[in-house]
């Protein structure tokens, strides 16, 4: 299977070790067999989004090349959650681990189990802003513009903090 497509994902926990949740998601997701090429942003401290009224969340994102599809690859993702064992309460409540698809090369996906690009992405600080790190130049395939450009337009004020390089 050859290595070409790129996803970027977004990693998340708020129970636990949170660091070492996110690190297991990242270590999992390196080790399969169709995956190579992991870029990591910093590890960020983030306030919650959406339900408020829970712990802060570490998060980062991650780059990666793979030879799966799409459904494959989110698949894969829904994988490591379960490894991990994930645990959540509610929509937006708290969890262990959280992986995001965000983006998939330039595709648009809108099935009911699988939106890609991820429709809130471009609404949330803790998603940008490491996105930014890693790939600021990226175009958002349904809004043509830039992380970058996202970033700057970004009306989210929730605190996010770097806390590991």
């Amino acid at each position: 299977m050859s290595i070409n497509n790129t996803a970027f994902i977004g990693i998340g926990s708020n129970r636990g070790n949170r660091k070492e949740n996110c690190e297991t998601a990242v270590r999992i997701i390196a080790t399969n067999k169709d995956t190579e090429g992991i870029r990591k942003s910093s590890l960020y401290e983030t306030e919650a989004w959406g339900e408020e009224s829970q712990n802060n969340f570490i998060n980062c994102v991650a780059e990666i090349k793979t030879g799966k599809n799409v459904f494959d690859f989110f698949s894969l993702l829904q994988q490591t959650e379960n490894k991990i064992g994930k645990k959540k309460e509610g929509f937006w409540g708290p969890r262990n681990i959280d992986i995001d698809l965000l983006f998939f090369g330039q595709e648009i996906i809108n099935e009911p189990d699988l939106k890609v690009p991820h429709p809130f992405l471009h609404l949330r600080r803790f998603v940008i802003k490491p996105l930014s790190e890693i790939a600021p130049d990226f175009i958002h395939p349904t809004l043509n513009q830039s992380i970058k450009i996202l970033l700057k337009k970004l009306t989210d004020t929730k605190k996010v903090l770097k806390i590991c390089y």
